[in-house]
């Protein structure tokens, strides 16, 4: 009974963010930007958006599950719909540790470079903290708690890299259109420094997930499953 009401909740909350970012934050986007009238309010520039939106789809599909699926750890028949939590799972937790060590990282190296004060003075810190702080605690309660079967690791790291290179691909398609970036950081960077940027960023990406997956070969091990039997 706990578990879809802890999905419920975080689908409450992460929802009702966007909701409100959309609605009442402004960003002072740069006029190369604004103008083009990008998605989320140009907010799909940022890491963030697409985190934040993919663990609330994440959740919703969870809720999903708990009512018309099964959350058995080894299921006889998988479900379609557990078969693409499952899968959502293994995006959202390596997307979601990513933002929370990659903002806080730079935030706590200088401030102005990921988290200037025109944007800080925008932005609740309450709104502030939904997205960057909380997705990692409430994907890492998920990771615990919810039963999963992670898909094959080649399948799963091609996922999170094509990810990866979907929004870096994006990140410089609006670079050569607007002649800027979106992120401070990425402007006191020469080219090879951000292709090592980026690079380095899917490749901890990767180590984020293949954690993810190793956590929960640990939490889901067959052999807690059996401990309480006679040896035959």
């Amino acid at each position: 009974m706990l578990l879809p009401v802890f999905h419920l909740t975080v689908v409450i909350i992460n929802s009702f963010t966007i909701w409100y970012d959309q609605n009442y934050v402004k960003f002072p986007f740069k006029e190369q930007i604004s103008k083009h009238n990008l998605p989320f309010n140009n907010r799909i520039l940022f890491l963030t958006m697409w985190g934040l939106t993919l663990q609330t789809v994440y959740f919703a599909v969870a809720l999903l599950n708990d009512i018309l699926g099964s959350n058995a750890r080894s299921p006889k028949k998988t479900s379609f719909l557990r078969l693409f939590k499952d899968a959502l799972f293994s995006l959202a937790f390596p997307l979601a540790l990513y933002v929370f060590l990659a903002f806080w990282g730079i935030y706590f190296i200088d401030k102005d470079l990921i988290f200037p004060d025109e944007l800080a003075k925008a932005m609740p810190a309450w709104c502030n903290h939904v997205m960057h702080t909380t997705i990692a605690p409430f994907i890492l309660i998920e990771l615990l708690f919810s039963p999963r079967n992670y898909p094959p690791r080649k399948l799963g790291v091609f996922l999170i890299l094509l990810f990866n290179l979907s929004y870096i691909s994006y990140l410089n398609y609006i670079y050569n259109k607007t002649d800027t970036w979106v992120y401070p950081v990425l402007d006191v960077m020469n080219w090879p420094l951000r292709v090592i940027f980026f690079a380095a960023s899917a490749f901890v990406s990767v180590i984020m997930y293949i954690l993810g997956e190793n956590i929960d070969a640990v939490v889901n091990s067959p052999k807690k499953q059996v401990s309480g039997k006679k040896k035959r």
